[in-house]
């Protein structure tokens, strides 16, 4: 992307070929809108927003009556927690619009300035690279499989990730399973890089992973299969229950049953019958492929070939989701800021943007990610 600052020469009205530039610069407005548009439904399926700073996490004790006696007197329970903190990151990001005067006011030779036109669209750049560093920072605080040290106050916290085995935090039992804190993790592999990507044994295995920590439809949470269009067309969307799925020889539970649509026509053999519906085209926003079983199935290309995430959710933006999106506890520094800059009069007239934010994990159960690999690796994309 060009930097620099707005000068007259920048005022065009015409191309060389004689295209109105007005038309040209709405439309470069159209296309960073569609860009916003494809991503903040997958923030906001991922994301809540919050301004706590640390967090302690604490795994309650279990307790028991004793059988009682005529003259004895139960022993007393003594609660004795052993919190481990936790912290969100916090970090400023910034760019910057600088103009001439005689850009907004018109140089020599010229009769007008910068049409509104021209001006909505550097200020619809901000507004996309202002989105596309949410997306990136929920992406990347979901992919990567480390815990990161930050500083606050002068000491050192965790920003976690999703269960990796560190061994630090506590993981609560659930209905009488207990969890290994320091081996159970929710980035998987399937064992080796299969021909066929991922198998009805492996959607079903990274599902367990979510909900075997309450994450259940009982619990008020469907669990979601967030996939590449590629890997669900070549996997999930051919599933036949009891049929063997590719050369992998693994059976399938569940028919894949694509979602409902104008040019859908869906016909059953003599003698089926359809249980539970078909699943609507959308959800929070996302295109929904259709269902396996009790899960929805949502694609969306800018999840990386060769991983699944099997997320929990309650809705967009939900307080339950996965990934913690930590603001400012000043409400007037929240989301994006304008500020005038160093230079707002003449010649050069200066606008500062500015996000404060960070991202980590908050619920550590409520997703898993599965890769077609011999072992888990960070996509590449989304490193930090």
């Amino acid at each position: 992307m060009a930097k620099g600052i707005g000068a007259s020469a920048d005022i065009l009205t015409r191309t060389r070929d004689g295209q109105d530039l007005n038309l040209i610069w709405t439309a470069y407005q159209d296309a960073l809108a569609s860009f916003n548009a494809a991503r903040q439904p997958l923030i906001d399926l991922l994301s809540f927003t919050t301004n706590k700073i640390i967090e302690d996490v604490v795994a309650p004790g279990q307790e028991a009556f004793e059988e009682a006696t005529e003259f004895g007197v139960p022993q007393s329970i003594r609660p004795m927690p052993a919190p481990v903190a936790r912290a969100y990151p916090f970090k400023w990001f910034d760019t910057r619009s600088s103009y001439t005067f005689q850009f907004l006011a018109g140089g020599p030779g010229q009769s007008d300035g910068a049409s509104s036109q021209q001006l909505d669209t550097i200020i619809n750049q901000v507004m996309e690279a202002d989105n596309n560093l949410q997306f990136q920072q929920v992406m990347k605080a979901l992919f990567n499989n480390a815990n990161r040290t930050i500083s606050v106050d002068g000491l050192s916290y965790n920003a976690t990730a999703l269960y990796n085995g560190d061994g630090i935090y506590p993981i609560p039992t659930y209905r009488g399973t207990t969890f290994a804190s320091g081996s159970h993790t929710h980035y998987s592999n399937t064992g080796s890089s299969q021909a066929w990507t991922f198998d009805p044994d492996d959607f079903t295995a990274l599902a367990k992973l979510v909900e075997e920590h309450g994450y259940t439809r009982s619990n008020g949470y469907g669990i979601v299969f967030l996939m590449n269009p590629t890997d669900a067309n070549a996997t999930i969307a051919r599933f036949v229950r009891n049929t063997a799925f590719s050369s992998s020889t693994v059976v399938s539970l569940f028919d894949f049953i694509p979602s409902s649509g104008p040019n859908l026509t869906f016909q059953l053999p003599p003698g089926f019958t359809l249980v539970g519906g078909i699943p609507a085209n959308q959800f929070a926003g996302m295109d929904v492929a259709g269902s396996w079983g009790q899960y929805l199935v949502v694609t969306d290309a800018q999840i990386p070939l060769g991983y699944c995430v099997a997320v929990a959710s309650r809705g967009g933006s939900s307080q339950t989701n996965v990934i913690g999106i930590r603001e400012h506890a000043n409400a007037g520094l929240r989301g994006l800021v304008l500020k005038p800059g160093n230079n707002n009069s003449y010649p050069i007239i200066d606008s500062m943007f500015i996000r404060g934010m960070g991202t980590a994990v908050g619920p550590r159960g409520a997703a898993a990610i599965m890769q077609n690999a011999a072992s888990y690796s960070v996509p590449a994309a989304f490193a930090w």
